[in-house]
């Protein structure tokens, strides 16, 4: 369990108040400050929350202090390095039930049988674990394996050949054929920034029938 001064540090390291805090954390600014001045002893369900919230901004605690995490790469090769992707998302979202944004999507074919099957499985477990995708896709696309109402069309000029996964804290970029390669990384200030471009093309994006 983190100490009231851990708490405080860690804070300082990101520059969060106690309500920045407590709004990240689902808990109330009044809580933080009595946890955090010793007029409250936080259960294991708030302190979990607290060190969820953190966590996400690549801070954990140690023995007697705070650590920011170093930002990650990892690379996927290999013909399963999407399904890797894939694993990646669901069990990274599997706590809090987020999202996934995904930008230059072009669908998997059925004739990639093994890569199209464990899509539609993919797509089945997130469903059943309450995630959802945002998906963006070139106008005039007319086949979809997810539900309609994750996908918003917008123009091809948007579109490179390469498809980008944005989930909790993590970018990652596919390259497929020929390449059958993923760079994935774990950097929460790049990931917010690809969300706000995300989210202005998909306000703008056409809702699909």
């Amino acid at each position: 369990m983190p100490t009231i001064e851990q708490i405080r540090a860690a804070r300082a390291l990101i520059g969060w108040s106690q309500g920045e805090l407590a709004d990240q954390a689902g808990l109330s600014q009044t809580g933080i400050a009595r946890i955090e001045n010793g007029a409250n002893q936080p259960n294991s369900t708030t302190i979990d929350k607290i060190i969820s919230a953190f966590e996400k901004k690549g801070i954990i605690f140690i023995l007697g202090g705070v650590q920011k995490v170093q930002d990650t790469l990892i690379i996927f090769e290999g013909k399963d390095s999407l399904r890797k992707l894939q694993d990646d998302v669901y069990h990274t979202l599997q706590k809090n039930k987020g999202e996934v944004l995904l930008l230059g999507i072009d669908e998997i074919s059925p004739d990639e049988k093994e890569d199209y099957d464990y899509t539609l499985m993919h797509i089945d477990r997130l469903k059943n674990a309450g995630i959802k995708e945002r998906i963006l896709v070139k106008e005039g696309k007319n086949t979809f394996i997810a539900p309609k109402s994750w996908y918003r069309a917008i123009p091809n000029k948007y579109f490179s050949p390469y498809t980008v996964f944005i989930y909790d804290t993590k970018i990652a970029l596919t390259l497929r054929h020929p390449h059958n390669k993923v760079l994935l990384l774990d950097n929460n200030f790049f990931a917010d920034s690809i969300k706000c471009f995300f989210n202005m093309l998909w306000d703008q994006g056409k809702i699909i029938n």
